[in-house]
């Protein structure tokens, strides 16, 4: 078939049509077939396949397609992507972020906020530079080896590593970028990128790696320093083994009976007793979260403690915590350190969905730490799951191979984990693997002049405590990141703190935000209006909180159940204007909570000298 033209040569850009600024209501449509896009000839890549859809094209390809050398197994390794190209485009282009440890293409995708592709833009996604199962779309070949890591596998590939952490984005949105031009005849005219979790950390990895490659960026509840993300996973259960009565079936510590539901429910109660009302509402949310400190809280988990407190001496009797479970609380909120006290990750803001209501739903502090769905001896914590493969395939270098189960395999390495010897291998550099995991995948750098030079907008918005990334950790990068950028951070990049989130959504919170998100970008990137502050509207249609009970009356009655809330732009926190209903957004206020950073805003934050984050 005949080859269509260069991007190069067909081009135009969105200017040329007369339309500099902004983008045509009516759209355009394609210059060519869908079908045809099979006969592109793209560089190091291949399209599989183009499929007319109802109202779109469909295109799976992949992208340095190999068999690794590295690999004892010598699987295949490819970055698998998918783009939708809709029959009418009004110029915008979304790379979705992964999910993860990713290994799963999308391969229709429809947009980051679900609405991105019926309003006509082009989206794209990709695997991140390996399959976990057998994809027919692909070729069917997978990367896993359950005795040798399991879905964390391919690290052992040092390409499949950066293609994970990095490439997998970059190339995929250039080459969707090419086939755009091709089969429009016109470049995009705004790039994004948006995703929650790893893909959070894509799009924070883009705008300091790739600052050209994307206008806007939405970053969710972002892994951006991941690695050091997986210390605190390991430490969590290691406190929390401590408590342990029991042996799962591997021979470790039975985890998800040393801090039942009912137990985080008290642990949610504490907290709220002596922080609720510093927001100036008691409403079962903490939204001055900063002066909810260990000053006010440990005083509370006294008052709540079995035998001490007067609320009761039944351990787990939903009233009371036994003095073990504070103790191991405060350990785990204070954060990993080695044995010379250094920090190795960050602490952890007091929030009050360290208990997710059954009604509330989504992963919260109790299903990352202590169980998700209960199973007799075993241990379904996502720390002992997803995160068990994580931490000794890819966040240490060189990799930790080790089989998933048994007394041998990935929960045993977790509670075994050093943090003295062990640590500090996530800034290791070896010949055969010439990239720390620091390197491929974190996004510490509070350099982001490239990325604001280009114009580019980044909005950040992440849970105040969600189990498994601390949202103290982002608020700080956030403060050190800003005074790299001479106070002017807000100019360009704005963080949006959401209490009792539960990862990347649901708890008893305002987390139904993402297409408010996508408009703000949009209108910042596009018209220059900067969001002073982003509507989240509560899924609950009544409060998740009892009557009564543990909890002060006023909690349930001023929980905004069905309604709205803002979140605002960091340091501001949302203040309720004292009139009007409590589920009404326009009834609050964003305010200066007069938070004063203090010292740890300045120190290495990580391992000894290794320490990168501000740098």
């Amino acid at each position: 078939m005949k080859r269509l033209l260069l991007a190069s040569t067909i081009a135009a850009s969105w200017a040329s049509l007369g339309v500099a600024g902004a983008l045509p209501a009516s759209g355009v449509a394609p210059r060519a077939s869908c079908a045809g896009l099979t006969g592109l000839t793209l560089p190091n890549a291949q399209i599989l396949s183009a499929t007319q859809k109802s109202g779109y094209c469909n295109v799976i390809g992949i992208i340095n397609k190999r068999t690794s050398t590295q690999d004892p197994d010598h699987f295949t390794y490819g970055i698998g992507f998918a783009l939708n190209l809709p029959n009418t485009w009004h110029g915008r282009f979304e790379m979705m972020g992964g999910g993860g440890t990713d290994g799963s293409l999308r391969s229709d995708p429809t947009g980051a906020a679900g609405v991105e592709l019926a309003q006509g833009w082009a989206i794209a996604a990709d695997d991140g530079g390996h399959e976990d199962s057998p994809n027919s779309l692909l070729g069917s070949y997978q990367d896993d080896d359950a005795n040798a890591g399991g879905s964390a596998h391919f690290a052992i590939d040092a390409q499949a590593r950066s293609d994970y952490g990095y490439n997998g984005i970059e190339k995929t949105a250039t080459i969707s970028k090419q086939i755009i031009a091709q089969y429009y005849g016109l470049e995009a005219g705004f790039s994004y990128i948006m995703g929650c979790s790893n893909g959070g950390r894509d799009a924070m990895v883009a705008s300091q790696k790739f600052p050209f490659l994307f206008d806007g960026v939405i970053s969710q509840n972002p892994g951006f320093n991941l690695p050091q993300a997986g210390l605190a996973e390991a430490w969590n259960e290691q406190v929390l083994g401590t408590l342990a009565t029991g042996k799962d079936a591997n021979g470790q510590p039975f985890i998800p009976d040393t801090f039942p539901p009912q137990d985080l429910q008290v642990a949610s109660a504490a907290i709220l007793s002596v922080c609720d009302a510093l927001d100036g509402l008691v409403d079962g949310i903490i939204d001055n979260y900063h002066a909810c400190t260990n000053k006010k809280v440990f005083p509370a988990l006294a008052n709540y403690t079995c035998g001490i407190g007067p609320h009761g001496s039944t351990p787990h009797g939903g009233t009371c915590l036994t003095s073990a479970q504070v103790g191991a609380l405060k350990k785990i909120y204070a954060g990993p350190v080695n044995s010379d006290g250094e920090r190795l990750y960050s602490n952890w803001f007091w929030d009050a969905g360290i208990w997710t209501p059954p009604s509330a739903g989504g992963a919260g502090w109790g299903a990352w730490n202590v169980v998700t769905a209960p199973v007799p001896g075993v241990n379904t914590a996502i720390n002992l799951t997803l995160g068990a493969g994580a931490l000794p395939m890819i966040f240490q270098t060189p990799p930790v191979v080790t089989p998933v189960g048994g007394p041998a395999g990935q929960e045993a390495y977790v509670f075994h984990f050093n943090f003295d010897t062990d640590a500090p291998n996530i800034f290791t550099e070896t010949k055969a693997y010439p990239e720390s995991s620091m390197d491929f995948m974190a996004a510490v750098s509070t350099d982001l002049s490239p990325f604001k030079r280009h114009g580019g907008k980044l909005i950040i918005s992440s849970s105040v405590n969600d189990g498994i990334f601390s949202g103290a950790a982002i608020a700080r990068w956030y403060r050190k990141m800003n005074r790299r950028m001479g106070g002017d951070a807000g100019d360009f990049a704005r963080l949006f703190m959401v209490p009792n989130m539960a990862h990347c959504g649901g708890g008893a919170a305002t987390d139904s935000f993402a297409e408010n998100e996508l408009n703000a970008i949009t209108a910042w990137v596009e018209n220059g209006v900067a969001p002073k502050r982003i509507v989240a509207a509560n899924r609950n249609t009544s409060s998740p909180y009892p009557p009564g009970g543990l909890f002060d009356p006023q909690v349930a009655r001023n929980f905004p159940a069905g309604g709205t809330r803002p979140l605002c732009p960091y340091p501001q926190t949302a203040a309720y204007k004292g009139t009007g209903l409590t589920n009404d957004a326009a009834n609050f206020a964003c305010v200066d909570p007069q938070f004063k950073p203090d010292d740890d805003d300045n120190d290495n934050e990580h391992h000894g000298s290794r320490g990168q984050e501000g740098r």
